[in-house]
C-alpha cells in the first residue's frame, strides 16, 4: 500500500541536504499508536539477527535549489511525498493523522496538507521496469585491522544482483515466516554517473543508485518488493521505486 501526500509550506521550506532522518522522524511521530509506533522503531520483524520495518520512502519532489556552501536544500512550492509498506497499519494510521491535520510541523516549519492519496497496486505480469525514486543501496560489512568496514555495491558489480535477491528473501521470511517460492532477479536497465547518491543518515555515509531497473519474480513478490522497498535502509529512505512499464 502506498500513500502520497503533497505539502505546501507557508513560504519555504528549508531543510538539511541529507534529510531522510527528518522525515523518518516525521513519519514515527505521526502513528497514532504509540504502541505500534514503538513496536516499529524498537522491535520490527525479524530473520535471524536481522531487523526489518518493512516501510520505505520516497524523497521529496518540488521545486527546490540546493544550497551548496549551507548544506541545506529550499523548496519553493509544493512538495510530494510517497510512503509505501507492506504494513496497511503505518499506511493507514499516517493517512489518519494527515486527514485530520490542516497542518503539519516538519523541521519545524509550518507545512499545510493539500493532498492525499492511497494507492494499491496490483501487479499483473512477471517482470515489470521501474525507476528508483530513493536510492537503491545494498553492501557489505566487515571488520580490517578491528574497525568495521562498508563497502558499497554498484548496480553492475555482479554481487548487486544477488545481495538485492538475498535482502528480499529475508524481508520476506521476516514477514510472512516463510521463504519466498520465487527467484527476484533485477538487473540495471540505466545507470550513468550521475545516478550515483552519496548521502549520510545521522553520520553514516551511505552510497547508493537512482536510475531504472528491471526486475523479475511473481506478480505476490513484484508487490511485496513494491510496498518494502529493494535493497537495505529502507526504513532510512531507500529502495522506493516507480513502476514504469
Amino acid at each position: 500500500m502506498r500513500l502520497s501526500v503533497t505539502f505546501r509550506p507557508q513560504k519555504t521550506l528549508h531543510l538539511p541536504l541529507n534529510y531522510q532522518y527528518v522525515l523518518q522522524g516525521f513519519l514515527y511521530r505521526s502513528l497514532t499508536s504509540p504502541h505500534f509506533a514503538d513496536f516499529l522503531h524498537e522491535v520490527g520483524f525479524q530473520k535471524g539477527n536481522r531487523t526489518f520495518k518493512l516501510f520505505t520512502f520516497s524523497r521529496l519532489s518540488g521545486m527546490h535549489r540546493i544550497l551548496i556552501k549551507q548544506k541545506k536544500i529550499e523548496f519553493t512550492d509544493t512538495v510530494t511525498w510517497h510512503v509505501s509498506s507492506v504494513l496497511e497499519t503505518l499506511i493507514q494510521q499516517l493517512a489518519e493523522y494527515l486527514m485530520f491535520s490542516e497542518t503539519i510541523q516538519l523541521h519545524g516549519q509550518v507545512l499545510t496538507v493539500e493532498k492525499l492519496e492511497i494507492q494499491r497496486t496490483k501487479f499483473e505480469k512477471n517482470t515489470c521496469k521501474i525507476e528508483m525514486l530513493s536510492p537503491v543501496t545494498v553492501y557489505s560489512t566487515y571488520e580490517k585491522e578491528d574497525r568495521k568496514k562498508t563497502h558499497y555495491f554498484q548496480p553492475l558489480d555482479p554481487v548487486f544482483p544477488v545481495l538485492i535477491e538475498s535482502n528480499f528473501e529475508n524481508k520476506y521470511e521476516a514477514y510472512h515466516g516463510k521463504r519466498p517460492e520465487h527467484p527476484f532477479l533485477i538487473k540495471p536497465l540505466q545507470i550513468l554517473d550521475k545516478y550515483k547518491v552519496v548521502t549520510t543518515f545521522k553520520g553514516h555515509i551511505i552510497t547508493g543508485w537512482l536510475g531504472k531497473f528491471e526486475i523479475q519474480s511473481s506478480p505476490e513478490q513484484l508487490a511485496f518488493a513494491y510496498d518494502t522497498g529493494i535493497g537495505g535502509r529502507n526504513s532510512q529512505g531507500f529502495g522506493m521505486f516507480e513502476v514504469i512499464d
